[in-house]
């Protein structure tokens, strides 16, 4: 992990292996049902984000998780 306010790693397109990737933007509408409703609870539920690549136009889409989920 780098130091600093960017505790992100680097990322590269896994289509074209290229280093120019817009990261994290969050996917209005989307989201993944990490627990499906029951009776007593309401669906927990987590946004999906999108990484856009500059270089070959991928969409990688996926979901940040805390532990405990």
């Amino acid at each position: 992990m780098q130091g600093g306010n960017d505790r992100r790693r680097a990322r590269s397109c896994p289509g074209c292996g290229g280093s120019s990737i817009v990261r994290g933007t969050e996917v209005e509408g989307v989201a993944v049902t990490m627990v499906p409703p029951t009776e007593e609870s309401a669906a927990v539920r987590v946004p999906a984000y999108c990484d856009v690549c500059y270089q070959c136009g991928m969409l990688t889409l996926f979901v940040r998780v805390s532990e405990g989920h």
